[in-house]
């Protein structure tokens, strides 16, 4: 069995005796987007923090691929790129020298082919020579981006990645990331407040609320829900319940092994005149507010 790109074990941390994140736990497989989802508070980025080294936990630990974050840090993240915070630049100098002048800091000499590779892995091959004050607040995130893929990793952590981007841009982030994943094959963890866009990335997420791990898996394959009416109304309510059904609003949720068209067939042969069967979406941001309001 692969092991996870990713595992956060038991992790805890409180500031000035006051939790932030409770006895945290969960996996990311390697090769896929997770989510990690959560309110203002809710311990993102001080997850984020843990993982990257950056804030020592109370307990626990965290592992990239073997290595522990705690007590092999440099193994840990020698494959890891992230976007923590907002990316911060020299304006004077030209995307290309922003990144070279990095590279440098290591001890190692930048290599052209290596800078031309990270700059159209994230979109910036047209204007990676122009001065950082020439970009827009889109491109100066591309550019964090492309920092965060100059060690040759196979691991991205992305905290808030579209935070501040118009439309486009957001639409331009999220067709990066993917194409990082589908044609490197690179593991990726974000945070996001904008739930419609971690809804068009990750079948997998995590929900954190006051610090603590409240759901973790796959949210789409939970549940079904159907909105389905006849007459006589009272009959058609006893039957669904009858059958399992839990009304949510004006719709029913179902199990996963529920069958639509033997559900109708039983309310027709009860003698009730069934009007309409309609199959209702529901969103990542449904799901996500009825995680943390239950």
């Amino acid at each position: 069995m692969t092991p996870p790109a990713i595992r956060v074990q038991n992790l805890r941390k409180s500031f000035a005796g006051r939790p932030a994140v409770h006895d945290l736990s969960f996996e990311v497989r390697q090769g896929e987007i997770f989510g990690l989802l959560g309110h203002n508070g809710a311990g993102k980025s001080t997850t984020f923090g843990m993982l990257l080294g950056m804030v020592a936990p109370d307990g626990g630990d965290a592992f990239i691929g073997s290595h522990s974050v705690r007590t092999e840090r440099g193994a840990a993240l020698a494959k890891v790129g992230a976007i923590f915070e907002t990316p911060c630049f020299y304006d004077y100098l030209s995307g290309w020298d922003n990144l070279a002048f990095l590279v440098s800091l290591s001890g190692a000499k930048p290599a052209d082919s290596r800078l031309r590779e990270v700059a159209a892995n994230a979109g910036l091959q047209d204007r990676i020579h122009d001065k950082v004050r020439t970009y827009s607040h889109g491109m100066r995130q591309r550019l964090g981006l492309a920092q965060a893929l100059l060690p040759g990793q196979e691991v991205l952590l992305l905290d808030e990645p579209t935070d501040g981007l118009d439309p486009q841009g957001i639409q331009e982030m999220r067709a990066t990331i993917r194409d990082l994943r589908d044609r490197k094959g690179m593991t990726v963890l974000l945070s996001s407040h904008l739930l419609a866009e971690v809804e068009q990335l990750c079948d997998r997420v995590a929900i954190l609320h006051q610090g603590r791990l409240l759901f973790c898996g796959e949210w789409r394959r939970s549940t079904s829900r159907w909105r389905i009416t006849g007459e006589p109304d009272g009959a058609v309510r006893s039957r669904l319940e009858q059958s399992g059904l839990v009304p949510v609003g004006d719709a029913w949720e179902a199990p996963e092994d529920f069958h639509p068209g033997e559900t109708v067939a039983a309310l027709v042969a009860a003698g009730i005149r069934v009007t309409s069967v309609q199959s209702v979406t529901r969103t990542l941001e449904d799901f996500y507010l009825e995680t943390i309001r239950s």
